[in-house]
């Protein structure tokens, strides 16, 4: 999976976190997140989480799929 901002961007908002990160896809086992601003330097341009076991692994991206 390869997003770019204006993309998701595009995408409805299904959840917003406490932090801004705005909640555009969700699969049931993959859900991806497009990071707020100020949160960038951090967070990456979007991050996708993947259910494995029960629990949530997180990886965060810049634009073009580049793993951060």
């Amino acid at each position: 999976m390869e997003f770019t901002r204006a993309e998701l961007r595009g995408y409805d908002t299904i959840e917003q976190s406490h932090s801004g990160d705005e909640l555009k896809i969700d699969e049931g086992n993959v859900r991806v997140w497009l990071t707020e601003a100020g949160n960038r330097a951090y967070d990456g341009d979007y991050q996708i989480e993947t259910k494995i076991a029960g629990k949530w692994d997180n990886k965060a991206y810049l634009n073009g799929g580049i793993e951060f």
